[in-house]
């Protein structure tokens, strides 16, 4: 398996350039390049694994290419389907943590990026990426409860 952050895979998903006619002869690399930030360790992305994401895509391009959806069309469908932000666990805490301190501004902006969520929202990138290592063992950031 290959640890992927699916809400930045399929936001990136968007920016494939499919819709060609023929994918058998394009450089998968750079096909899926747009798709690399979405991968935590991309070391674990063997060539078996490419093979069969590039098998996916060829199938996903033939879909597109049958429906005659443009890129640009296709983009922005996505981009109204799948949210470029997400609230993550760790920053729930993080929201938590300052909270506690008595500092609510981080409260106050989740909560003003996540009443849109589709948008692009210029200075807000820090909350469109992947979860920190740091977080990877943190209590309240990746180990929960169903009974809490």
């Amino acid at each position: 398996l290959v640890e992927t952050d699916m809400t930045i895979f399929f936001r990136q998903l968007a920016e494939v350039d499919l819709g060609k006619a023929d994918l058998q002869n394009i450089n998968i690399e750079a096909l899926i390049a747009p798709l690399a930030a979405a991968y935590y360790v991309p070391e674990q992305l063997t060539p078996e694994y490419v093979s069969r994401l590039a098998d996916w895509l060829r199938r996903y391009n033939q879909r597109i290419l049958q429906d005659g959806v443009t890129q640009k069309i296709r983009r922005e469908r996505m981009n109204r389907a799948n949210p470029k932000y997400v609230l993550r666990n760790y920053m729930a805490q993080l929201a938590i943590d300052k909270a506690e301190q008595g500092d609510f501004a981080m409260i106050a902006e989740l909560l003003e990026l996540l009443r849109r969520p589709y948008d692009e929202q210029p200075g807000k990138a820090q909350y469109a990426t992947k979860r920190p290592d740091w977080a990877r063992q943190r209590a309240g950031c990746s180990m929960l409860s169903c009974s809490s």
